[in-house]
């Protein structure tokens, strides 16, 4: 005889295999939206506003999901304070030295580091001399001689423009640079600080590392050398790749 705890085991097993078998094939239906694995969307859809011209497009994106009559005040103000904005190198002035600049220290014991020079094909040789024409018109590099300090260029594909941007190997001078370690604002609180605000803007700025300047006892560290016979330049303003600029930028 089998006692009862048995018996219902039994019998709930064999329930299960008959709502399992019982329930055809046809009438099973996919699991609901919210149990997706996908990612939600969390942007927006944009629209373009051009704030230039046909020939000189100077292009800024809104939310299309805003409402009437809040979208139109809102370009009618990008409008109106569009000269405010910069789109190429020549636009922007820069802050002075007085607010801020950047400099760069060496720690005790680190002599100067030149790199061996690295080759480059003669197509991206091409766009980087192009690059490097653009910032020695705006002024943030300058050439240079009898560098002490010389780095390699480290070419960037914009993927957006499929342009070329310049990036320095600035690791020799990393390593001998101190750490600024003061302390970031943490993301989760930011976030929190945004809670019941109607309207969120991001904004992008168009070169931000090169609106401040360095140090002018430390721009000679900064020098790097370009394929060719373009020569060596060194930046008067503060280029992207050195350990303690992104903290400064982010504090502006």
């Amino acid at each position: 005889m089998h006692s009862p705890a048995i018996n219902m085991a039994e019998f709930m097993h064999e329930s299960i295999e008959e709502q399992e078998g019982n329930v055809p094939e046809e009438e099973l239906e996919f699991a609901p939206v919210a149990l997706d694995d996908s990612l939600p969307e969390v942007e927006d859809p944009l629209q373009e506003i051009n704030l230039g011209t046909e020939k000189d497009p100077r292009p800024t994106f809104i939310s299309t999901l805003l409402e009437e009559p809040v979208k139109d005040e809102i370009i009618a103000l990008l409008h109106d304070f569009k000269d405010c904005f910069a789109w190429h190198y020549h636009e922007m002035p820069g802050l002075v030295r007085g607010l801020v600049e950047h400099k760069l220290p060496i720690k005790e014991g680190y002599l100067p580091v030149k790199q061996a020079r690295r080759r480059m094909s003669m197509e991206t040789e091409f766009k980087v001399k192009e690059e490097v024409e653009r910032l020695v018109k705006a002024g943030f590099i300058r050439p240079t001689i009898y560098a002490d300090w010389l780095s390699n260029i480290v070419p960037v594909l914009k993927r957006k423009t499929g342009a070329v941007r310049i990036c320095v190997d600035y690791r020799n001078l990393n390593e001998a640079s101190p750490k600024d370690e003061y302390p970031m604002p943490m993301a989760n609180m930011l976030v929190d600080r945004a809670t019941h605000n109607q309207m969120l803007l991001f904004m992008d700025g168009n070169a931000a590392y090169n609106q401040i300047t360095v140090a002018e006892e430390d721009i000679h560290k900064t020098a790097f050398m370009c394929p060719g016979h373009t020569g060596a330049f060194e930046y008067t303003v503060m280029p992207f790749g050195l350990r303690n600029a992104e903290p400064l930028i982010k504090e502006q």
